[in-house]
């Protein structure tokens, strides 16, 4: 199952968590570990023992959390 991290602007590891898909994974990082109005935010997925950006929290409200599948890591 692939990792996911979250980062905080000073690029501090925040949390990090498994997800079988990268729409659970994207509703985790903008709906439980980032506030909306958060700047500086990021997300990162393991990709073959590489970390890879996945999604930057660029502040405002969030409407729609859920991302489109296979953005990612399938």
């Amino acid at each position: 199952m692939p990792r996911y991290r979250v980062i905080d602007p000073e690029q501090n590891v925040i949390e990090e968590k498994e997800f079988a898909d990268d729409t659970k994974a994207y509703d985790w990082f903008k709906t439980v570990e980032v506030p909306d109005d958060a700047l500086g935010y990021a997300m990162e997925v393991d990709m073959d023992g590489e970390w890879t950006r996945f999604e930057i929290n660029d502040g405002g409200t969030n409407t729609s959390p859920a991302a489109d599948e296979g953005t990612g890591v399938a």
